[in-house]
Formats: structure tokens, C-alpha cells, sequence
């Protein structure tokens, strides 16, 4: 019988895959879309990642033999700089993806229109406001001393890779609004699709520069520009063929909503991070504390575990403006149902790897690195039990993004970042590697699990007196 009901339950699941969209005219017919979009985005976002990490297994070995070892440093430390970049929009990005959800839920295309092009117009001034500090600081930085580098070539190349790297950079800013319109539509399978060509001519330019003997900045302007240009690509397509009715206009420039999408914008950048401190101090506090041979083993073993929660974040991250669309229109019934069964089925395959890892993890380590790395037995349990709770919290965090409760959000993790920190650096003191997926396991039950219990059921009450009002953040916090 429960074979049975698994199988009807998988099939139901794979009817949804299909490229042809169901008839949106009733409530079955909007759900089973829904999942169809959440499931395409899902599909695509899992080949992009595909081709985003063959392409840089196969740039970096081919740009490190043709740099160099001082300039293949100076080419990955100016292409990590894009993790810390990557809040430079200060969450508006975000903002604008949750103000097209909850339009497209009322079906108001005016509010869309002037939610894009409000957002265009604030990341716009932000792109300018960029490159104009640059410049200015440009002339006045050695990059050279700056990036500690002691060959003729690789200082006189520091400064135009890094002007290079950094003006693709800022002028992706407004460019990508494109993406997060489309993932707020629920249509992130065409984003992904365009990230994946993205990636391919990446790696086709740098072949390139190679191939013609050129120098770094022409290899990071490959890197940084060819996916730049597929971007500005997807722009075109999208806004001169697809949606002409959603093309930016200055004219519908809104104030009030660029105001909104910025507030917004703030909270999600003020979680972002706090998040990011709480999960990247890892490696800081382990070398400090026990030496960077203690780090290689800790953040080996942690990058394998991080490819459940990477792998679950494609699937899930769609459900994000589905859960807004879905409350927009007073569908309550379908959201409560999607969050049960997103946190069942994450847990449960993130409890499936975890079990994989925890039992194999030293012999899929000698196999990955060549190296013995032998991690203790109480690090891998830790980690695989905090990945199978992070899948349930990934779950949480994305129906809380959709009702736009962010500020609940920030205060929470605010208070479990503190918290864990502290524990993170006692319990590493008192018991070694094993103390940090412990430390985070514990604060984020006591700190985040808890308080998010009792705030999701407070979410579906006040959503039910009022199902087609978002919830107001300020207003859960303080009730």
C-alpha cells in the first residue's frame, strides 16, 4: 500500500514536466502550473550549475598554465572579489522579485511595469554611483602593491584587469534585473538557460585569448564581459521580443515604489549578511584557533556536504515567487500544502546524502582530493545532520521570502549569528574541528528553529484574515 502510494505520489510529481504551460483559468490548473514553472526552473538551474562548474574545471587548469602562478593569483583573487560584490545591489534585486510575485498574483501589469522600472532606475544610479567611485579611486591605488605582487608584468597588469573586471561588474548590476523579473514571474528557466550560454561563452572567450596570446585583463574582460554581453542578450530578448509590454519606461518611474522596492531591498541585504557572516567564518575561526591544516581538512569535508544544500536550492528556490503569486491570490490552501511537502521531500533527500557521506565520507574524500584527509567520525554526523536541517530551514526561508517576511527574518538571524559565533568559537576551543557543525546545529535550533516555529503558524493566521494583503513585518515581530 505505501509502495503503491509512493509510486501514484512520483507520477503525479513528473506529470507536472512538460513544456507546454496547463490552463491557469482554475485553482487545480494555477497549482499544477506552479509546480510546472517551479520544476522547469528547478531542471534548468541544475544544468547551468552543470556547465558553470565544468567550464571552471576546465579554465582554470588551462589559465594557470598559461599565466602563471603569480598572475593565475592575481586572476582568482580579482575573480573571488564577485562573492563580496555580490550585495552591491543591496538586496533591490530581491525587493523587485517579490513586488513582480505579488503583482503578477493580482495580475496588474501596471504595478509590474512600474516595479521594473523603478528598480531599473535605483540600480541604474547605483551602477553610476560604482564606476564613479572607482574612477576616482582608480589612479590613486598601486594595484600592484595592492594585490602584493613582485613581477613587472603582473603589477603593470593589475590595474586594467582590474578596471576591466570591475566595470562588467557594475554594468551587470542593472542588466541583471532581467533575471530576477523572470524569476518573480516564475519563468527563472529562461534566466537559466541564458546563465548556461552565459557560462559556455565564458569559457569560449577565454579559449580565445588564449588561442591569440593575450594578456589578463583580455582573459578577466573574457570572463567578466562574454557573460555580460549574453545578459544584455536576454535583456534584448526578453523586453524587445517576449514582454515588449514590460520594457522599462522612465515615464513610469514611481517614487513611492522605488521607495518600497528599496526598503525591501535593505532588509534582504541586511540578511544576506548576516547569513553570509554566520556561514563564512567557518574557515576564519578553525585557522585561528587549530592552524591551516586543520582548515583544509574542516572545509574539504564541508564543501562536500554544502552539495546537498546546493543541489536542494535549485529546486527550492523557485517555490520563492510562487509562494508570493500563490498568496496574492488568496491561495492559501496550496501554499500551506507546498510548504509541507517542500520541507518533507528536502529532508528527506537531504537525510538520504547525508547518510551516503556520513558512511562513505573518507573513502569519497581520498577518491575527490588523492589525499587521505580522514575526518573524524563526530565532524561528518555533524555535518550530515546539519544538512539535513538546513534543508528543512532552506524550505522555511523561502515561503518567508514570499510573503515578504523579511524583517522577522533579519531579526532572527541576527540574534543566531551572534550566537553562533560564540558558541562556534567556545566549542572549537573545548572539542576541535568537531565543534563547528555542533555549534551551528545547536544555536540554529534553539535560535532560529524555535522562533520560526511560532512565527510560520502567526504568518498563515494573519494571511487568512487577510489573504490578499502580504504580511507586514513589523506587525508579526511585535504581535
Amino acid at each position: 500500500m505505501g509502495l503503491s502510494k509512493s509510486l501514484a505520489q512520483t507520477r503525479h510529481a513528473l506529470s507536472h514536466f512538460r513544456l507546454s504551460p496547463f490552463d491557469t483559468s482554475t485553482p487545480e490548473g494555477r497549482s499544477r502550473e506552479r509546480h510546472r514553472r517551479a520544476l522547469l526552473t528547478g531542471i534548468s538551474a541544475l544544468f547551468a550549475k552543470v556547465i558553470a562548474v565544468s567550464t571552471s574545471l576546465v579554465t582554470i587548469p588551462m589559465v594557470l598554465h598559461y599565466l602563471g602562478t603569480e598572475q593565475f593569483g592575481l586572476w582568482m583573487t580579482i575573480s573571488s572579489v564577485i562573492a563580496i560584490l555580490g550585495f552591491a545591489d543591496f538586496g533591490i534585486g530581491n525587493g523587485v522579485l517579490n513586488a513582480v510575485a505579488d503583482a503578477n498574483g493580482q495580475d496588474n501589469l501596471e504595478e509590474i511595469r512600474r516595479s521594473i522600472s523603478s528598480a531599473f532606475a535605483l540600480l541604474s544610479l547605483i551602477a553610476i554611483a560604482l564606476l564613479t567611485t572607482f574612477a576616482m579611486l582608480y589612479r590613486l591605488v598601486d594595484w600592484g602593491h595592492f594585490f602584493n605582487l613582485s613581477s613587472q608584468l603582473a603589477r603593470r597588469e593589475a590595474g586594467p584587469a582590474t578596471a576591466v573586471f570591475f566595470v562588467c561588474f557594475a554594468l551587470n548590476v542593472p542588466a541583471d534585473m532581467v533575471q530576477r523579473l523572470q524569476l518573480g514571474l516564475q519563468e527563472g528557466y529562461i534566466s537559466k538557460l541564458w546563465q548556461l550560454v552565459g557560462s559556455i561563452a565564458g569559457l569560449a572567450g577565454v579559449v580565445l585569448a588564449i588561442h591569440f596570446r593575450l594578456g589578463l585583463p583580455w582573459l578577466l574582460g573574457a570572463l567578466a564581459g562574454a557573460p555580460l554581453l549574453i545578459t544584455i542578450a536576454n535583456n534584448i530578448a526578453f523586453f524587445g521580443w517576449m514582454r515588449t509590454d514590460l520594457r522599462p519606461n522612465l515615464k513610469l518611474v514611481s517614487g513611492t515604489v522605488a521607495r518600497r522596492i528599496a526598503r525591501l531591498g535593505l532588509l534582504f541585504f541586511v540578511l544576506q549578511v548576516v547569513v553570509a557572516v554566520a556561514f563564512s567564518s567557518d574557515n576564519l575561526i578553525v585557522a585561528k584557533l587549530l592552524g591551516p591544516d586543520a582548515v583544509t581538512r574542516y572545509s574539504i569535508t564541508a564543501k562536500m556536504f554544502s552539495l546537498i544544500s546546493l543541489g536542494l536550492s535549485m529546486f527550492l528556490g523557485p517555490l520563492w515567487p510562487a509562494y508570493g503569486e500563490a498568496v496574492s491570490r488568496g491561495d492559501l490552501a496550496w501554499v500551506k500544502r507546498t510548504l509541507i511537502w517542500s520541507i518533507a521531500i528536502a529532508t528527506l533527500i537531504a537525510t538520504a546524502g547525508a547518510t551516503v557521506l556520513v558512511s562513505c565520507g573518507p573513502v569519497l574524500l581520498r577518491f575527490w582530493v588523492h589525499q587521505r584527509i580522514s575526518p573524524p567520525f563526530l565532524l561528518l554526523l555533524g555535518l550530515g545532520l546539519w544538512s539535513v536541517m538546513d534543508a528543512a530551514a532552506q524550505s522555511v526561508a523561502m515561503f518567508l521570502n514570499g510573503v515578504n517576511v523579511i524583517f522577522s527574518q533579519a531579526v532572527v538571524a541576527s540574534v543566531f549569528a551572534a550566537g553562533c559565533l560564540v558558541l562556534k568559537l567556545f566549542f572549537v576551543r573545548r572539542f576541535g574541528l568537531i565543534g563547528v557543525p555542533w555549534a551551528t546545529l545547536i544555536s540554529y535550533g534553539l535560535l532560529s528553529a524555535l522562533p520560526f516555529a511560532i512565527l510560520v503558524p502567526r504568518v498563515f493566521s494573519s494571511l487568512r484574515k487577510d489573504p490578499r494583503s502580504r504580511v507586514q513585518n513589523v506587525a508579526l515581530l511585535n504581535a
